[in-house]
């Protein structure tokens, strides 16, 4: 592997993400109102439309999770960097629904390639070069993300057509990704790690499928916000035209707030610091449904952010760090998981805001997934506790 260091790698990997799920995924948040508007796209079309995407991004998982080759990965991941800029800019190139869907589909396969298949790069390298392997800054680019998306949107919102918007996310997506291509190390030659001794590796079979349901739970929740969060606050008269600032602020929340959750965790527990941060995802939620006021929604959008990002980087990096030798596996897994409930929840949820005329009933909806979320959780770590007493209990002499 080619000497970099670990500043430049990090920020390689950052760099990657930032443009695949950061400008490429979220700069449709910010478009459906102004899509609403000039394109006649309905709700139900924009929750189709992230449905499509967020199908990509599960198949995106579900690929990767076959995949051990690290020069493919390297291969894949700049592929999907790629992708990003060619079906954002796209998008602004006609008014065909099935082309829009095709176009949103392939953006997620681009997106599950710059999460994924970033962050398992990025493991390698960290434990290969006797790093800590900690995902907080890499995770910290969907908050970057949303940040450029939301400045970028007061920008270019009343001076340009929504498909002209389009384009302007496309070549910052560009831009980001240029220094991707010059500063990812030669994975080549290298193999996978072939460590795979574990403390939790007596963990039952049943532990994987709980946990993957909790993450499904968690992907509802997050998915629904990261949706509609603009088109909900712009349906309400009083925050009409300042849709925008709750998406920056959402993204402010998120950035620092991966690094965050790895000091939270490091003195509670991952278990409790996961469940903390679900049960803030259910209370950003809530807040939404009990209140329409201004400050209420923006409190909703500040905790929205700093939770579902301490939920994603905290999952993904504590089971990278349970299978070293191809983190991508595991991830990929929870990812397929999360990313069934990233197609299926905003499809659900827009259908529901077009059929009630409101957003109540689908967030109703989506709290009880992420409380049922939180339930999950605790019972993956009761079988994560039993394996571990029943492993102390196998290995202490009598």
């Amino acid at each position: 592997m080619s000497e970099i260091s670990k500043g430049r790698m990090l920020l390689t990997c950052l760099l990657g993400v930032i443009a695949t799920v950061g400008i490429a995924r979220f700069c449709y948040t910010p478009l459906i109102p102004e899509m609403t508007e000039e394109a006649s796209l309905s709700e139900a079309v924009a929750g189709y439309l992230a449905a499509a995407n967020y199908a990509g991004y599960l198949s995106g998982a579900l690929l990767i999770s076959f995949i051990r080759n690290l020069a493919l990965k390297a291969q894949l991941f700049k592929l999907g960097l790629a992708t990003a800029v060619v079906t954002s800019s796209a998008m602004g190139l006609t008014t065909s629904e099935p082309l829009w869907y095709l176009l949103r589909y392939l953006s997620g396969l681009s997106s599950a390639a710059g999460m994924l298949l970033g962050a398992g790069l990025l493991m390698h390298w960290l434990i290969k070069h006797r790093h800590p392997a900690v995902l907080g800054l890499f995770f910290a680019g969907l908050g970057i993300g949303i940040v450029i998306t939301a400045m970028t949107a007061v920008q270019i919102e009343t001076r340009l057509s929504w498909s002209m918007q389009w384009h302007v996310y496309a070549l910052i997506t560009l831009a980001l990704i240029i220094p991707v291509f010059f500063w990812l190390p030669d994975f080549s030659q290298e193999q996978p790690l072939t460590n795979t001794a574990t403390q939790h590796s007596a963990l039952p079979g049943s532990f994987m499928p709980v946990l993957q349901f909790a993450y499904f739970c968690a992907g509802a929740g997050y998915v629904i916000s990261a949706t509609f969060l603009i088109a909900i606050s712009e349906s309400i008269p009083a925050l009409d035209g300042r849709g925008w600032i709750i998406w920056l602020v959402a993204g402010l929340a998120c950035a620092p707030a991966s690094g965050l959750w790895d000091r939270v965790a490091d003195c509670t527990g991952r278990w409790q610091a996961l469940l903390l941060a679900y049960l803030l995802n259910a209370l950003s939620i809530l807040i939404l449904i009990v209140s329409q006021e201004f400050v209420a929604v923006l409190i909703s959008a500040l905790i929205y952010g700093a939770s579902f990002i301490g939920i994603v980087s905290m999952m993904l990096a504590m089971v990278g760090r349970l299978f070293p030798d191809n983190p991508t596996k595991p991830m990929s897994r929870l990812t397929f998981s999360y990313g069934l409930a990233q197609m299926i929840a905003p499809a659900i949820v827009g259908y529901m805001a077009e059929h009630y005329g409101n957003f109540e009933n689908g967030l109703i909806l989506t709290l009880a997934v992420m409380l049922a979320g939180s339930v999950a959780l605790l019972w993956a770590r009761r079988i994560e506790t039993r394996a571990d007493l029943e492993t102390a209990r196998q290995t202490c002499p009598s």
